[in-house]
């Protein structure tokens, strides 16, 4: 039988420095202002002798924090927004904090996720949203618990909690400004959900450079995209826009997986992605640079929000800030081969052949 090491305590490390528990438990809370330097030196050579550890537990019971951050995933299907979590949790740990991550799809599933991390008593949260509107009471009520949290794009606005939000409707300008700058004129959108704020807004952008460059607004050229929806949704939207005379020489997709079923049904129909047809997605997935051709796209600032938002949501714990922070982060346009900045040749503005 293997006899389980008995746990040093902060009774064991008192008595073998000589000293009181509220001596030793002065030193590990980083009260020492008025100790002696050499009082500090032995129990501090005890607690590295002894491999003490703080049980977390008793220490939370006093100081009434649990050293934990809870995180609220909306979207676990695709990596996109676990990326946020590969800034927040090293950042959390380095800090002394650990990472309590929960996936809530669906407003109802958010509540009982909500309710189970405060019943766990963390110190702070950060919600990971997909900015859909939905119905979200629970969340005003966090800034009458006190709770510290931060919203990471959210669809609603709260002027008393912390918001990161990414911009949008100035990402998918800029796309199609770039796309009129290498000729384009017609340009077609697949649409994201209607249900989310980012779809709304990027629907915004696409109208808007139109308009800034006077080119008119067709609305055959805006087709359902919704990345919610299956494959065979946006492969007809793509098909019923290359049936159309003229047929757009760019599309502008919803996001990285859509993209790349346009480029699919483009090539399908023989013709060829950019010389025919330009494609830019949105959100810069891993695959994307492994797309034949590469894919041009906007990318999306995840890593950027969750870095933002474990730092503010520390400093709200530490007591650091007490004013509510609203931060919209820029989308970057990143080219690569699939929208044809690389071509020698003009882009066809004239008629085509369907």
């Amino acid at each position: 039988m293997v006899r389980r090491r008995k746990a040093v305590t902060i009774k064991d490390v008192a008595r073998k420095a000589g000293v009181s528990i509220t001596t030793v438990s002065n030193v590990l809370n980083d009260r020492t202002s008025s100790m002696s330097a050499s009082t500090l030196h032995r129990v501090l050579q005890v607690v590295e002798d002894m491999n003490y550890r703080p049980n977390p537990l008793a220490r939370g019971l006093v100081t009434r924090r649990t050293a934990t951050i809870g995180v609220i995933l909306a979207e676990i299907q695709t990596p996109l927004f676990l990326q946020a979590l590969n800034r927040i949790e090293p950042i959390a740990r380095q800090a002394g904090y650990s990472v309590l991550m929960s996936n809530a799809s669906d407003s109802a599933k958010e509540y009982e996720v909500l309710q189970l991390l405060l019943e766990k008593r963390v110190d702070g949260l950060i919600f990971l949203s997909v900015s859909e509107w939905i119905e979200d009471d629970h969340v005003p009520e966090l800034e009458r618990l006190n709770v510290p949290t931060v919203l990471v794009n959210r669809a609603k606005t709260y002027d008393n909690l912390d918001q990161i939000n990414w911009d949008d409707t100035t990402g998918i300008f800029e796309a199609v400004e770039h796309l009129i700058g290498l000729g384009h004129r017609r340009i077609a959108h697949l649409c994201g959900p209607e249900q989310r704020r980012s779809g709304q807004n990027r629907l915004q952008g696409y109208k808007a450079a139109l308009e800034r460059h006077g080119i008119p607004c067709r609305p055959e050229y805006i087709c359902p995209g919704d990345y919610t929806d299956t494959t065979d949704i946006w492969r007809a939207s793509t098909c019923r826009l290359l049936e159309l005379s003229p047929r757009p020489t760019a599309i502008v997709a919803s996001d990285g997986t859509v993209a790349a079923t346009v480029i699919k049904t483009i090539q399908r129909a023989g013709l060829r992605v950019p010389r025919d047809v330009a494609v830019v997605g949105v959100d810069d997935q891993h695959f994307g640079t492994y797309l034949n051709p590469a894919l041009t796209t906007v990318r999306l600032p995840v890593l950027e929000a969750g870095r933002r938002a474990v730092q503010m949501v520390l400093d709200q714990i530490a007591g650091v800030r007490t004013e509510s922070q609203h931060v919209l982060l820029p989308c970057s346009l990143i080219v690569r081969e699939s929208c044809g900045a690389s071509l020698a040749e003009p882009i066809l503005t004239g008629p085509t052949r369907s």
